[in-house]
């Protein structure tokens, strides 16, 4: 090339040269590029996820200026943490002190409700809504697709306003995407609703995961949520309102915070036995998108799953620079003659490297498609229940420039240390050689084999990870929840939804527990209002007989409304006292039964029966009259929780979930059950049949989903691995090729040569393996608190994954070593 060529120049001729080397090498282009392009797809993939649930912004006005507030409460932590949401007469306190918010909005969780079209249809949808103050969308800055959002005075009066908003998701789902659809009626669980507006594509909500379908106003809460809920509205213990706020001009956040600490505390003194001990702290709103103390643990799970997948593109970089390193070694002589030829060394590096990044370029677009398909099928294993409310996997500007520099990366991690070795060749050595090997190749080989190491010990971190996810849900369904799941199976009922009055819904719980009974294989049968691990109801609880200054230090419980027969139907343990009986009705004296936790924490030492309590709301004192063992109420994994069981006959709830116990299948019972059900009123809302045994299995879903993609990743890393392991074992056996030759020619038995090729594979996975090993142990001990009982150094993960890689790795080897063993002596020594 000329010396006056411009840079433009050079780099077309590299390209061009780059394009006719990879051509002319098909099988070592295509191996690289699948290699790279699962890698960069696998990290794709996960980082759509990321992007989608940490770094992507709400769909709303000037995101960085939203704030959320949460109650702080250090003293009575929940599964969640410390940050808890607001009440509604807390939240109007706040709003209404406000000074340095331009506004404040309050929303509520995800609610199940029943919805169809007009009342009278016979197969309504199960939809998720959201109640939201009036100037929900406001703060956010949302336009409406269609019609308009809340005006303030639909949000002034109990059930005055029933209007709400859609999402366009449910627009087009259920109303063809129509601008009529603004001013038609639907009902939810049987009151009727007027569209007003319909929210803008994508808009799922303040959250980044799962998001409702529906908006009402706050005040539409007595219509819509049962009974057992409690009083939103009026109640400062009923912590249910999430919120977002956006800060006025020149107002920092701290200042903010500092604020709204100060309202607190006037809160505190106002209402000491809701507010006692309790603070507040603000956050940004991109960290309060999933609920902070979900938050955390959900970011360590995708750092883990992240990780996995680094390492899956580091074994394929380490692939690919090996295909190179051997490419290079083949092309030394060339590039000998070229150095010979005066080319420099920069001009060397520049065209392996222009190579190198065409390889990572068409496995980046490669990985991007793969990528795309990841996320694609990642999408379709959300649980079918909720489908419809998940926030999409976004494929944005920044996934895009993710995968750009990723690739780019790879591009360089792969060709510099090759281009670096063949641009300085032993031109003299190379030059002279006709056979063997020069030291610049030994030395080469070497850093092959140190890369087919670090890549086995790559994989096997990967196996051991998934491998111990894997035995996380198998002992998942060991872990003693307090009582025997196999022979249960539950069904909810909500006579609420029905229209029932609290007459005639207490006598269908007594109708449908009477009949249900009678079934051929039923053992015993109850109501109680949660499903199995659902449990969500925490109550204020003030216990009797505490010091003066400690009586307002009202403490958070969990509460549950049963029926008569509950635990011997779910079988759990009396330890104390006695169940609840038929002469615990409405009129007589309130009563309780505590778990062992709750009477450990609130009675060391003494004997709880006969002590006294009174939730926050209450106005009569409630008596312990037992005490049963304490189970598993939201999470298998969960640290014993205090709870308090109060029976249905004195706390009417309007929606019930009934519990059998059957002697045969579960399952059969079940469906015995819901004709029992339906016989009686076959309107009724009946939802979420299953065993029990299926409920414990779909509470798992997010953990199976990260253990099945971390199995996939594991295997993927296998995969490689082995691809690596064979191509270092074949060069090195065509590299010495004269060698196998010349011994097989001496006399060298065939068996011989097969061992001494399979000698080096077992060395090469040897150390790799203990170097896995060591990492293995060193990672999963963070990973602990996802662990089930599980230990982790669990030998069956690290055993069975050491195992399983030794097997595979000596599978890849075996080839090369059956093909050394097989060479004829005198080719091998015309042509080594």
């Amino acid at each position: 090339m000329a010396c006056g060529a411009s840079p433009v120049d050079r780099l077309l001729q590299d390209l061009r040269y780059a394009v006719r080397t990879l051509v002319r090498n098909p099988v070592v282009t295509v191996t690289a590029v699948l290699s790279l392009a699962l890698g960069i797809g696998a990290n794709t993939t996960m980082f759509t996820v990321i992007n989608t649930l940490f770094l992507n912004p709400i769909p709303a006005s000037r995101p960085s200026e939203l704030v959320a507030l949460f109650a702080l409460d250090a003293k009575n932590p929940t599964r969640f943490g410390s940050l808890l949401p607001l009440s509604y007469p807390n939240l109007q306190d706040y709003r209404e002190r406000n000074e340095v918010l331009t506004d404040l909005a309050g929303y509520s969780g995800p609610l199940a409700l029943r919805m169809s079209a007009a009342l009278g249809n016979v197969e309504p949808e199960r939809v998720f809504a959201q109640l939201v103050t009036a100037n929900y969308f406001d703060v956010l800055g949302i336009a409406p697709a269609a019609g308009r959002l809340f005006l303030r005075d639909e949000d002034r009066t109990p059930g005055a306003h029933p209007v709400v908003v859609i999402a366009h998701s449910l627009w087009q789902r259920r109303f063809g995407a129509t601008p009529a659809v603004v001013g038609r009626t639907i009902a939810l669980n049987r009151r009727v609703f007027t569209i007003v507006g319909v929210a803008p594509e994508g808009f799922k909500g303040v959250t980044s995961m799962f998001g409702p379908e529906i908006w009402a106003p706050s005040m539409a809460a007595p219509g819509l949520l049962p009974r057992q809920f409690g009083d939103w509205l009026h109640e400062r213990g009923s912590v249910v309102f999430n919120t977002v706020g956006r800060l006025k001009a020149a107002v920092t956040r701290e200042q903010a915070e500092a604020s709204f600490k100060a309202i607190a505390r006037g809160l505190e003194q106002a209402y000491p036995e809701s507010n006692k001990g309790r603070s507040i702290s603000l956050l940004p709103i991109a960290e309060a998108t999933i609920f902070p103390g979900m938050r955390s643990a959900m970011m360590f799970g995708a750092a883990v799953l992240m990780t996995i997948v680094a390492a899956v593109l580091l074994i394929a970089c380490s692939n690919v620079a090996n295909l190179l390193l051997a490419r290079a070694t083949a092309r030394r002589q060339e590039l000998a003659v070229r150095v010979a030829l005066g080319a420099g060394r920069a001009r060397l590096v520049r065209q392996l490297l222009t190579e190198s990044l065409l390889l990572g370029v068409i496995g980046g677009g490669v990985g991007l498609l793969v990528g795309i398909w990841g996320r694609n099928l990642l999408w379709s294993f959300r649980p079918a229940v909720v489908a419809n409310n998940f926030v999409a996997l976004r494929l944005d500007g920044r996934v895009f420039l993710f995968t750009c520099l990723l690739a780019i990366a790879s591009s360089v991690v792969i060709g510099l240390i090759p281009a670096l070795r063949a641009s300085r060749p032993d031109v003299v050595g190379v030059l002279k050689e006709e056979a063997g090997t020069t030291a610049g190749t030994r030395r080469a080989g070497r850093l092959r084999r140190a890369l087919v190491v670090a890549q086995v010990a790559m994989s096997l971190v990967a196996l051991v990870v998934a491998g111990l996810f894997l035995r996380n849900i198998q002992q998942a369904f060991t872990v003693d929840l307090g009582y025997d799941p196999k022979p249960l199976s539950v069904l909810s009922a909500n006579p609420g939804q029905a229209g029932y009055a609290q007459p005639r819904a207490e006598q269908f719980y007594r109708s449908a527990r009477e009949r249900v009974a009678t079934i051929p294989g039923v053992a015993s049968v109850s109501w109680a209002a949660n499903q199995p691990l659902w449990a969500s109801v925490y109550r204020r609880l003030i216990v009797e007989g505490r010091e003066p200054q400690e009586k307002s230090d009202a403490m958070l419980t969990l509460a549950h409304t049963v029926d008569v027969g509950y635990f011997s139907t779910i079988g759990v343990a009396l330890r104390a006292g006695r169940d609840f009986v038929a002469a615990d009705r409405a009129g007589t004296v309130s009563v309780a039964i505590v778990n062992e936790t709750m009477a450990t924490r609130y009675w060391p030492d003494q004997d709880p029966i006969g002590r006294r309590f009174r939730f926050d709301t209450d106005t009569q004192p409630r008596e312990i009259v037992g005490v049963v063992k304490t189970i598993k109420y939201q999470t298998i994994g969960e640290a014993p929780q205090p709870a308090v069981y109060v029976p249905l006959s004195q706390n009417y709830a309007d929606a019930m979930v009934v519990y059998v116990r059957s002697a045969g299948s579960p399952a059969s019972t079940l469906q015995a059950v819901e004709r029992e059900l339906r016989a009686i009123d076959p309107e009724m809302p009946l939802e979420n049949g299953a065993t029990v045994v299926d409920v414990l299995d779909q509470s798992l879903w997010m953990m199976k989903l990260a253990a099945g993609l971390l199995g996939v990743f594991g295997a993927l890393a296998l995969s490689l691995a082995s691809v690596g392991l064979y191509g270092v074992m074949a060069h090195t056996v065509g590299q010495r090729q004269r060698e196998i030759g010349l011994r097989l020619a001496l006399g060298a038995d065939r068996a011989a040569v097969l061992r001494l090729v399979l000698t080096e594979v077992g060395a090469l996975v040897a150390i790799g393996v203990a170097i896995g090993l060591a990492c293995s142990a060193m990672a999963s001990r963070g990973l602990a608190s996802l662990l089930f009982g599980l230990s982790p150094i669990d030998p069956v993960a690290f055993g069975g994954a050491s195992l399983l890689l030794a097997a595979v790795a000596f599978a890849a080897g075996y080839l090369p070593a059956r093909r050394a063993s097989r060479l004829d002596p005198v080719i091998a020594l015309r042509t080594g």
